[in-house]
């Protein structure tokens, strides 16, 4: 299957330096090979790219750590009468969370950067008020049937409630939530990059917004490149690592 994979990338590049390189050199639509080195060169030394693209980085993972802490805080709360009570009735942070599930991402965005321009955090706001909800949203609906049992156990040797939740149960699902994070990975780059082209500051929307302003394809086609590759690379790094410190799962 890998094998087959790597002859496709093979045949792809290939095909496309054999159609944009030399016979379609001059399309309006996908850059030459040489055309994207340029691209790369200005990038580098006219766009600060590699400052603006540590920038979107440091956004995207420092959301979900904060997401991630945001979450263990409110699990208990979130989950508490769906152990106690033996239910699947929804608690009251389920219900506002809820809310934010149906209101389109873009429009979240365009709010607050509206209402905090100069704000040099409001990408990090934007992606946690975006992205939270749909983390505690995810959370709540696990099955946790098969837990109960611990919680009731140590309670009844006196174990605060809440510390069985986060300790414990929270413990349990860590597996299910960061499966869901790496699903959401490319997501969480999207709603930075948007965020950044809407405020038109530093990360590499912000360079995308001006590229964006002069139609200049290659370089939008270069970024594309390179950002997609990162996510890619990062995705595969995460997995493995997900799968060392998961392996109990």
């Amino acid at each position: 299957m890998k094998s087959n994979k790597i002859k496709i990338i093979i045949f792809s590049l290939v095909a496309y330096i054999a159609l944009f390189e030399f016979l379609f050199p001059l399309n309006g639509f996908f850059p030459s090979v040489t055309v994207i080195f340029l691209s790369l060169t200005e990038l580098l030394q006219n766009y600060n790219f590699a400052l603006n693209l540590i920038s979107t980085f440091a956004a995207v993972y420092v959301t979900i750590l904060f997401n991630f802490l945001f979450t263990k805080i409110l699990f208990p709360y979130l989950i508490r009468k769906k152990v106690e009570q033996d239910s699947s009735d929804s608690s009251s942070i389920h219900s506002i969370v809820s809310i934010f599930i149906y209101i389109p991402f873009i429009l979240i965005a365009l709010l607050i950067l509206t209402w905090f321009p100069d704000f040099i955090l409001d990408k990090y706001i934007v992606a946690i008020i975006i992205l939270l909800p749909k983390n505690l949203m995810e959370i709540s609906e696990y099955d946790i049937s098969n837990h109960k049992n611990y919680f009731y156990f140590y309670n009844s040797v006196g174990v605060d409630k809440t510390s069985i939740l986060n300790k414990i149960i929270f413990k349990l699902i860590e597996p299910e939530y960061f499966l869901d994070q790496l699903k959401n990975h490319s997501l969480i780059w999207s709603i930075i990059i948007i965020a950044e082209f809407i405020q038109q500051k530093e990360g590499v929307g912000g360079i995308l917004r001006t590229v964006f302003k002069y139609q200049d394809i290659s370089l939008i086609f270069t970024i594309t490149i390179i950002v997609s590759l990162l996510i890619f690379v990062i995705q595969k790094v995460l997995n493995l690592l997900y799968n060392k410190v998961y392996f109990w799962k």
